[in-house]
């Protein structure tokens, strides 16, 4: 927020530089057409910047609470077939809570207990999750609301058999 606020500052002193106080009460049609260009600019500029800050800053602002586990879909996308992995997967994201914060950390917990900690962040449409060890995973957000989240991400998994491989795209409502 201090930079949208400081953005603010900064575009009004520009404003303020463009547009003398001369300019403003000059009736001449060369300082008014001067002005009004000037203007129309600027105003431009200030619309695209409120859009774009007040769509990420909604977006965060209703991804943030408890989200309860709702649905788990994994796609294969290469390795073998390992189905137990797969079952286990759904079983746990049904039991599973993700609780986003508004300081920019999350919990995930499985049940009662603690599944991860981290921070979160939105660039785009992804939401980046870190766990306290450093590691990121990028979730592309397919659906926002403020009752349903759904998220897909990719994974590679090391088994006995060969490396997994898939896309899981999951669900949560609260």
């Amino acid at each position: 927020m201090e930079n949208v606020q400081s953005f603010f500052g900064r575009f009004f002193l520009f404003i303020g530089k463009t547009a003398s106080l001369e300019d403003l009460f000059s009736n001449s049609p060369m300082n008014t057409s001067k002005l009004v260009r000037k203007f129309s600019l600027s105003s431009a500029l200030l619309v695209f910047v409120l859009g774009t800050f007040s769509c990420s800053a909604g977006l965060e602002e209703k991804l943030v609470g408890a989200w309860q586990g709702s649905d788990y879909l994994f796609q294969k996308t290469g390795g073998p077939d390992i189905v137990v992995t797969v079952n286990g997967g759904i079983e746990q994201h049904l039991r599973s809570k993700l609780i986003l914060e508004e300081d920019g950390s999350f919990q995930r917990l499985v049940g009662e207990y603690d599944n991860g900690k981290g921070t979160w962040s939105v660039q785009d449409d992804q939401l980046i999750a870190r766990n306290e060890s450093g590691e990121e995973v990028n979730y592309t957000l397919i659906k926002v609301s403020d009752h349903e989240l759904i998220t897909l991400h990719g994974v590679e998994l090391e088994t006995p058999s060969g490396v997994l491989k898939g896309k899981i795209r999951l669900s949560y409502t609260r």
